[in-house]
């Protein structure tokens, strides 16, 4: 008797799932499995229905599927709601996730107080993310600067929020490449708002200069860092009627900005980089000399000794032995 293969679940079957996941990683490979499902031989999309107001897109974006982003991009539908937001549906909340039908659409006005740590429990499918914001929140570089190429064709570009108060600046400080991030200051300089994006705070009271330090380097902390300082010189440059010189009170970075834990984002670099060995070059400046040409030091090394403690001053010379030729 020939056995009959058992008949694998169809993606939107598969996808139900998603309503209850905490966890990133999880919900990433769930996502791979779903569009695998969903990418039909023809090179469209199979017949499709998920909760939380999921699209094809956010499965390309979560899973880092190209292929099936391109195919997605073509769809009539989700070219329609290429923008659309996750939400917590009638599903998710009988699965005890918290419905919140709010959704903040600008980060200029996102700046939550609240930081409630069951709140880091959320299902992450229903926290009001776009595609964009599952393809930065996975640092998927190279279909976030396609979605963002394709967002800005139709000028539905936005910097929106989730229900973490993640705009897609946070996202992109903690995960994204420094094109990608360059990539959206440079769409939203010309904004009114934008020192507000550079500036806002999201969940924990974490500004982008926190979020940045999640990064393995130091290019994104100081290209933003640049940012917020050369957003707040041109906004007082444009307001010359500022008798009180309220303008010029204002902090030119966020650098000196508490999270929840009360760390600024100097003191996280700080730990990044090792407490323990930062005290030692406090306490014993010889040592600073001793790194001054080391090649091999710890990414963040250099930077927190030259640009935020200012213990290493930058290499104004190069010494004999390094410059002379040999003939």
């Amino acid at each position: 008797m020939e056995a009959i293969p058992a008949k694998q679940p169809s993606c939107s079957e598969m996808a139900n799932v998603f309503p209850t996941l905490t966890d990133t990683e999880t919900l990433v490979e769930k996502a791979k499995a779903v569009a695998r499902q969903l990418k039909d031989p023809d090179g469209k999309l199979n017949d499709w229905e998920f909760p939380c107001n999921l699209t094809p897109l956010h499965i390309a974006c979560l899973a880092g599927d190209m292929e099936l982003l391109n195919i997605a991009i073509l769809d009539d539908f989700c070219r329609e709601h290429i923008d659309q937001q996750t939400s917590a549906d009638v599903d998710a909340t009988a699965n005890g996730a918290t419905e919140n039908n709010e959704a903040t659409a600008n980060a200029a006005t996102a700046s939550p107080e609240g930081n409630n740590e069951a709140g880091d429990q959320r299902p992450i499918a229903t926290n009001h993310d776009t595609a964009l914001h599952f393809a930065l929140l996975t640092g998927w570089d190279k279909g976030a600067l396609a979605l963002m190429e394709e967002l800005d064709v139709q000028d539905k570009l936005k910097n929106t929020i989730n229900d973490r108060g993640e705009s897609l600046f946070s996202l992109a400080a903690s995960h994204s490449s420094l094109e990608v991030v360059r990539g959206l200051c440079n769409h939203f300089k010309t904004s009114e708002n934008y020192r507000e994006y550079l500036f806002h705070k999201s969940e924990h009271q974490r500004t982008l200069l926190h979020c940045a330090v999640d990064q393995n380097g130091p290019e994104v902390f100081g290209y933003l860092q640049d940012q917020q300082m050369s957003a707040t010189r041109e906004m007082i440059a444009a307001s010359p009627n500022d008798p009180d010189n309220q303008l010029r009170m204002l902090p030119s970075t966020t650098r000196a900005d508490k999270d929840r834990n009360g760390n600024t984002p100097d003191k996280l670099a700080a730990i990044k980089t090792g407490l323990l060995l930062i005290q030692q070059f406090h306490d014993n400046p010889k040592l600073v000399e001793q790194v001054r040409f080391n090649d091999s030091n710890p990414p963040w090394l250099d930077y927190y000794l030259q640009d935020i403690t200012g213990l290493m001053q930058p290499v104004s010379w190069i010494s004999p032995f390094r410059s002379c030729n040999l003939v």
